[in-house]
């Protein structure tokens, strides 16, 4: 059917507006979409402060045992893997590609680092450390539940 033909711009910007799709679920997505844009920026950022803190850390106070530099190390690579991944899926998505997966494995990296430092943090953390950990680990399990609900409403 020649008369249908698209530019390849206008087939480009027709699936990265979603305008194919009906009004309530293109919302939803470009509210995902956001969502995991921002909370995958502050994830990255959040990881270079943790490295750039614990950077200057060391050099003034030292370095300390392996332990507490492999837990440093930990830490950063679960923030700026898991904010890699949501930011990922983020374009994936707008790119008309699966996402799912990768917002899936974002989240399991997050909440796979903040969940067993959670009650140690409650023990010997100030309260910023330990409000952080928590938000990032309820906004992980929100998207984990979400990418979840939406692959079971897919299912028959």
């Amino acid at each position: 059917m020649p008369g249908l033909r698209l530019k390849p711009i206008a087939a480009f910007a027709c699936i990265l507006e979603f305008s194919w799709l009906p009004t309530s679920i293109r919302n939803l997505l470009k509210s995902v979409n956001r969502f995991l844009k921002i909370f995958g920026i502050v994830l990255l950022l959040s990881g270079l402060a943790h490295s750039a803190g614990v950077v200057h850390f060391y050099m003034t106070a030292g370095v300390p045992g392996a332990n507490r530099v492999l837990l440093d190390i930990w830490i950063a690579e679960g923030l700026l893997l898991g904010g890699s991944l949501y930011l990922a899926a983020c374009h994936a998505s707008r790119a008309g590609q699966p996402s799912r997966l990768l917002a899936v494995f974002g989240s399991l990296t997050v909440i796979g680092f903040t969940a067993p430092m959670t009650p140690v943090l409650f023990s010997r953390a100030p309260i910023h450390f330990v409000l952080l950990t928590v938000i990032y680990l309820l906004l992980s399990s929100l998207i984990l539940a979400y990418a979840a609900r939406r692959e079971r409403s897919r299912s028959p």
